[in-house]
């Protein structure tokens, strides 16, 4: 089993504490997205946003979800980011990742606007 650092303050919408992540689910997750099922983007997103949902993420796996959804991969960022377990490291680890000034800009000015956190 993985170790991860879990907020405690995590909910999903029920007010439940969200579940880590464990390697083997997070594993099955990459390759359900691989399946013609989520061939668009849209699709990804809205799987990827349901298990957001229950689960808390590591940046280490938020950065892996982002660089396999080229297309919409900010969208990816700033959907990840409300459940990230350490968001301390989510701009080091995903956002410095992103290649273009403007990538990077625009996740960051969403989170600020959709969390109130700015990173």
């Amino acid at each position: 089993m993985s170790s991860f650092i879990t907020d405690t303050k995590a909910t999903n919408g029920n007010g439940e504490k969200k579940q880590p992540m464990d390697d083997n689910n997070f594993k099955a997750l990459v390759e359900s997205l691989k399946t013609s099922r989520y061939r668009r983007n849209k699709d990804k997103l809205t799987r990827i946003k349901a298990v957001c949902g229950s689960h808390t993420l590591t940046s280490a796996q938020i950065l892996n979800l982002v660089s396999f959804t080229k297309g919409c991969n900010t969208d990816t960022a700033v959907i990840c980011y409300a459940s990230c377990s350490d968001p301390e490291s989510f701009k080091k680890t995903v956002v410095d990742a992103f290649k273009w000034e403007e990538e990077k800009t625009e996740v960051s000015e969403r989170i600020q606007k959709e969390y109130g956190k700015k990173i």
